[in-house]
Order: structure tokens, then sequence, then C-alpha cells
């Protein structure tokens, strides 16, 4: 793509990634987890994002979302919460590496729709947006990075932003 010099291969998701620990202690008080699930070639990386479906009682109805939700009382710890998480709304199994493969989604009734995106998107600059969020009778806008028509922002943006600066790369960010 046009403008990317540097790419987010598994190479260098790995060393970027080396030593960073994960939260696996046990739940304390309401938490939530999500999974930042990657597939397909080395060279060529895809993330696991969702667009929630829509429910009335869910303020995060339709937003794109990285599979996750909350840690019930049942789960040993956070990240078990999120490997359950992810079965549960897209059928993938986090316990084995998926290697190579981008494998198809069996999304459950929380989800609209699953994609795999490509880490590559998520950094070209061309892709970056501002989002219209209203809030309190104002209209924020909220940087985003748009994928497909949709806007991946708000708190999964902020993983991202924080997963690429891991790696030193910058995500897409609207000027």
């Amino acid at each position: 793509m046009p403008g990317l010099t540097v790419t987010p291969d598994l190479d260098r998701v790995r060393r970027a990634l080396a030593g960073t620990p994960l939260s696996n202690g046990p739940p304390e008080g309401k938490q939530a987890a999500v999974a930042l699930v990657l597939a397909g070639e080395a060279a060529d990386l895809h993330v696991c994002l969702i667009e929630r479906a829509e429910h009335e009682r869910d303020r995060w109805s339709g937003h794109m979302a990285l599979p996750g939700g909350r840690v019930e009382a049942t789960d040993a710890s956070a990240r078990a919460a999120a490997i359950r998480e992810t079965w549960e709304e897209v059928g993938l199994r986090l316990e084995a590496c998926l290697g190579e493969t981008l494998e198809p989604f069996t999304p459950s009734d929380e989800v609209a729709q699953a994609f795999w995106v490509p880490l590559r998107h998520l950094l070209e600059p061309g892709n970056a947006a501002f989002r219209p969020t209203p809030r309190d009778g104002v209209v924020l806008e909220s940087p985003a990075v748009r994928y497909q028509d949709r806007f991946i922002w708000g708190l999964t943006y902020r993983v991202l932003t924080r997963f690429f600066a891991v790696m030193e790369l910058t995500i897409a960010r609207p000027r």
C-alpha cells in the first residue's frame, strides 16, 4: 500500500511482544477482556474484528470491536474469558495457534459480522477518519479508521493504537 514503509509482519509482532506481560491473574471486581487475534501469512497478518449485533439494551450495538466480553466468576483469568468469548462470538478456538489460514467465522447472535482486517489497512493514512459521536447534545469527532464503510473507533481504536505503539508503528490517524 502506498505510504507504508514498515510492515507489521509476524517477526516484528513477536519481537515487540516478547516479555510483554499478559493479564492472567484471577479476576477482581467487574472486568471485561478482549482478544487481539492475528492470523494470515507472516508478511500479511490480519486481525479479527467483529461488528456487534444491534440490541436495544447494548450501548455498544453496531460498533466494531475485538471479540471479548465480561469476565465471569467461572473464568480462571481475564485471558480465559477472552478465549471463551472468542469461541462463543466467532467460533475460533484460541487454545492452539491459528497459523496462516484465515479461519472462517461462525458468528453468534451477539455478532452481526466478523472480519479479518489486514493490519496494513489499519496503518494506511488514507483510511484515517473522524467518527461523529453525539454526547450530551454535542457532536464530538472521535479518531477512527474506516473499514468497509464502518468505523473502528473508541476502545477498539485505543487497544489497536497501543498494540501498534509496542511495535513502534502508528495506527492511521486523522489530521
